[in-house]
């Protein structure tokens, strides 16, 4: 599974119509649908997910009184009645297949709805929490100690004394490391 990113381009238009090919192998792409909790499909008026991933494409439900038909097909079977096709009239009996009440599945006093939203809400708080506590792990592995453990500076530390250095023209500091002479042997002071 992968990601290919082109919001708007020619490119991503061909390439959802036509595929993608790689490594010798002819891949069917699709469009990325962002879908939660409190998203809605037009095809089967439920909650939670939107057309492009709906399991019911082939028995759709109106979601203005839960006809077997998409919700822009519907149209009001009183003789002379002026409402468009998709719209509700008064004619109609609303009915929401979500929670079998009296108003459309869409309504604002739908439980379902209701539920949806909250729960969408939740998990987005979570995200935004899982998100920045994510954000905050990876500036502390990034950040590097003033000083390693033995006391001495850090490499960054070092690397930017190194430049200013050089920009003001100081020789660099040489650090001597040294050990003691056994009897007999000469000092290695001064060698490194």
């Amino acid at each position: 599974m992968g990601c290919f990113c082109g919001q708007g381009s020619k490119m991503a238009e061909n390439v959802l119509k036509g595929g993608l090919r790689a490594a010798g192998e002819k891949y069917d792409v699709e469009k990325f649908m962002n879908a939660g909790p409190d998203s809605f499909c037009g095809v089967c008026s439920r909650w939670g997910h939107v057309e492009a991933k709906c399991g019911s494409l082939k028995m759709p439900v109106c979601m203005l009184w839960v006809g077997r038909h998409l919700t822009n097909d519907h149209k009001c079977n009183v003789v002379g009645c002026k409402a468009n096709a998709g719209q509700n009239c008064t004619h109609n009996v609303d009915k929401c297949v979500n929670c079998k009440g009296n108003h459309i599945a869409k309504a604002n006093c739908c439980v379902k709805k209701q539920e949806a939203i909250t729960t969408a809400r939740e998990e987005r708080c979570t995200w935004k929490e899982r998100e920045g506590e994510r954000r905050n792990v990876t500036a502390d592995q990034q950040k590097e100690p003033d000083h390693t453990e033995d006391g001495g500076p850090s490499t960054a530390d070092a690397e930017k004394k190194a430049q200013d250095d050089e920009q003001t023209g100081k020789k660099p500091e040489v650090q001597v490391e040294s050990t003691p002479a056994t009897e007999g042997e000469p000092s290695n002071a001064g060698t490194k």
